[in-house]
């Protein structure tokens, strides 16, 4: 079965900080062929740290889609990335045959309903506390994030969480990677 991932990394990070992105790929694909994992972030420009982040991510097989934060007149930040994750899921779901969702934020429920209207599967990973009862239900399946094995970092990894403790893979790995999917 054709399976797309799409994550929403600002309400995953609001919950967990960072997690093992590289398990949640590995979850969310087992025994399916991947067509495309994307990564949707807003991040601040001057933070070396968050450009890090986004290279580990991409160095993983996933497609980082990002936008800068804006910083208001009144001092607070702007930044999302919710439409291009609902047109992305919106725009992949003809192809596919699951989509799993990894967030908690109940703005996704109606892309949930209409990729049903097209006959897709769609699952939802999010933070139990912190995902809208209207994303479990409309889904055809829920799964607390919390609970994939190996997800969460283990107390020795804590640190900066923008920093990437993640080792690229050689040229070979990820031609090898990309050639696969």
């Amino acid at each position: 079965m054709k399976v797309g991932l799409f994550v929403d990394v600002q309400n995953i990070w609001k919950t967990f900080g960072k997690i093992n992105y590289d398990v949640l790929l590995k979850y969310a694909s087992r025994n399916r062929v991947l067509v495309r994992a994307s990564a949707f972030m807003s991040y601040d420009p001057e933070d070396e740290g968050q450009h890090n982040f986004m290279r580990a991510l991409s160095h993983l097989g996933y497609r980082v889609v990002s936008k800068p934060i804006r910083r208001m007149p009144d001092g607070s930040i702007k930044g999302n990335t919710d439409l291009e994750f609902a047109i992305d899921a919106l725009t992949l779901g003809k192809v596919l045959e699951i989509v799993v969702l990894v967030t908690g934020d109940g703005d996704f429920v109606r892309l949930v309903e209409a990729l049903g209207y097209m006959g897709v599967r769609v699952e939802v990973i999010g933070p139990d506390a912190n995902t809208a009862l209207q994303l479990i239900y409309a889904a055809d399946h829920y799964t607390n994030l919390s609970t994939v094995k190996g997800i969460l970092e283990t107390p020795a990894d804590s640190g900066d969480r923008n920093q990437s403790r993640y080792i690229p893979p050689s040229r070979e790995e990820s031609l090898e990677f990309k050639n696969r999917y």
